[in-house]
């Protein structure tokens, strides 16, 4: 389990009872949301089902670049394509600079 992630460029909704959060526009004045408590595991690219899912950088820093770890995968609507996430500059970070 990680705690301490923030989201940039997007904002997280908490899932209602047993559903699953998932990416969602950020609110105003919330430039870096805290993450909840995250379960992370790897899995086989063959045995992924990539449906539904936004492929988002993690960083340790705002500044990007060279201070990327991983591609995380995060949830999000049904009805929602990947581009939006990516035009948006949606991405994880490990520290609130």
């Amino acid at each position: 389990y990680v705690h301490g992630l923030f989201m940039e460029g997007a904002g997280w909704e908490d899932g209602k009872g047993d559903e699953e959060g998932y990416i969602t526009e950020s609110k105003m004045k919330d430039l870096h949301p805290v993450m909840p408590i995250c379960n992370i595991y790897s899995v086989h690219i063959d045995d992924m089902d990539w449906t539904g899912m936004y492929h988002c950088p993690v960083f340790s820093t705002s500044l990007r670049g060279a201070t990327y770890i991983f591609t995380a995968n995060i949830r999000m609507e049904p009805d929602e394509v990947e581009v939006k996430w990516t035009l948006a500059g949606a991405a994880l970070l490990t520290q609130d600079d």
